[in-house]
């Protein structure tokens, strides 16, 4: 193994996607996986129109026509149903898709190599290489299986690229190795999931539910249903982790419940699962403050860019995947870093606003009664409901458009007041909720 123009660390979508780009602009990139390819990941698999839009840009659209086409979301609150599609608009496709991980990652890495990517899977980037400040390169151990079960070390060796890609994950543990570090005042998600047979595997929605309880306590999360057309459905729950009442909510316990309290006439059932509940944490709305360095950038999870308002990862990480992608392109055009140092500014410009707006959402969320009010307010407008879909989903036209588009571009505006320097201003809590309670985000 050699030199290379970069390399990417973590070949999930926003990894995959980070080389596809790269490798189309003519580099000779290397991607790494600490574990064998196609495997199951924590994840609801669920993809807005603004996923499906950065898959058929990659050229990924003849695997996506076997994924399961939503039309929209079904959400359940306040004693009420409602069933909103995805709004019409010019610049995103009019459906979503449901794909299991372990089949959306091999396709995406698929197109990966097609561009010329090399892939080395069973692959661990175990530490930095660098001269002075800057790195240059990873240290990594191939392992491989044996009979009985377990891996051992295979081979060990160095790469050597003037960038690095850093996308493995909301743990990142090569992330952490270059000091990047989740700011602890930014809201954490957690989320759980099984998979379960049912006849509702081929329903045209998603589904959410937005009233999660824990003894009576209303909770600041939803649980899901993300049909995949295949005889399953991707059953979870997903929580903000924003007080001790929340702190000690048993996860399995509360994913338990909520298969409980399904409709007998969904058939889902404790019996169904297909396998174990797994969980994973959420970094939510862009809690890793700096996700660069010298010669190297951070996306999706690993930069913490998950949607603070929904929990969604993908779209991110495939967007921040081909934008660290561009710049490293530039920079190795033009023999300069400089185009490195705009990738933070770039995030902040791109999602800056409307991840502000997505942590002040949470902080309203995370009151209980705050919560109660707002879902029963929603739950009696369509109109209200759809709003709130654009703007959960992120999703809106880019200039003109209708009121709800004019309107959701106009809270991100007042949301990117105070951007500069990353400084917090203050910005009241609603009426009726203690200042003594507010939770800095």
């Amino acid at each position: 193994m050699g030199e290379y123009d970069a390399i990417v660390v973590g070949a999930g979508p926003g990894g995959s996607a980070a080389a596809y780009w790269l490798a189309s602009a003519g580099l000779k990139v290397a991607l790494l996986e600490r574990k064998a390819l196609g495997r199951d990941k924590v994840c609801g698999d669920g993809l807005t129109p603004r996923a499906t839009k950065a898959l058929i840009e990659m050229g990924v659209r003849p695997a996506t026509e076997s994924y399961h086409r939503i039309r929209g979301l079904r959400v359940l609150g306040a004693g009420r149903e409602m069933e909103l599609d995805w709004p019409t608009l010019s610049n995103f496709p009019g459906n979503g898709l449901v794909a299991a991980r372990r089949v959306l990652d091999a396709d995406i890495t698929d197109r990966a190599v097609e561009a010329g990517v090399d892939v080395l899977d069973m692959t661990e980037a175990v530490g930095p290489v660098r001269e002075g400040s800057t790195l240059t390169g990873v240290m990594w151990v191939r392992k491989e299986h044996v009979e009985g079960g377990g891996v051992v070390k295979a081979d060990e060796g160095v790469l050597l690229a003037p960038f690095t890609i850093v996308a493995d994950g909301a743990s990142s543990s090569f992330g952490r190795s270059l000091g990047i570090r989740m700011d602890p005042t930014y809201p954490l998600g957690l989320g759980i999931r099984a998979y379960y047979r049912t006849d509702r595997h081929d329903d045209d929605f998603i589904e959410s539910w937005l009233e999660l309880r824990k003894d009576d306590l209303l909770l600041p999360g939803y649980g899901w249903l993300f049909p995949l057309g295949d005889g399953t459905m991707n059953v979870g729950v997903g929580l903000l982790q924003t007080s001790k009442k929340t702190l000690n909510v048993n996860l399995n316990r509360l994913q338990h419940d909520f298969i409980d309290v399904l409709p007998r006439s969904y058939g889902i059932t404790h019996e169904g699962a297909t396998g174990p509940y797994k969980s994973a944490r959420l970094p939510l709305g862009g809690s890793i403050r700096k996700p660069c360095g010298d010669g190297f950038l951070c996306i999706g999870d690993a930069a913490g860019m998950i949607n603070p308002f929904n929990g969604e990862g993908i779209d991110y990480a495939l967007e921040t995947g081909k934008l660290a992608a561009g710049m490293i392109s530039a920079a190795l055009a033009r023999g300069s870093s400089t185009e490195l140092v705009d990738y933070q500014v770039a995030l902040r410009d791109i999602y800056g606003g409307y991840y502000r707006l997505g942590r002040l959402f949470l902080r309203m969320i995370s009151k209980p009664e705050l919560f109660r009010v707002m879902c029963q307010i929603g739950m009696r407008s369509e109109t209200v409901m759809a709003f709130a879909l654009q703007v959960l989903a992120n999703l809106a036209e880019e200039n003109g458009g209708k009121l709800a588009d004019r309107a959701f571009r106009g809270l991100v505006k007042v949301a990117e007041r105070g951007l500069d320097e990353y400084t917090e201003p203050d910005i009241p809590m609603p009426a009726g909720v203690p200042s003594r309670d507010r939770v800095e985000v």
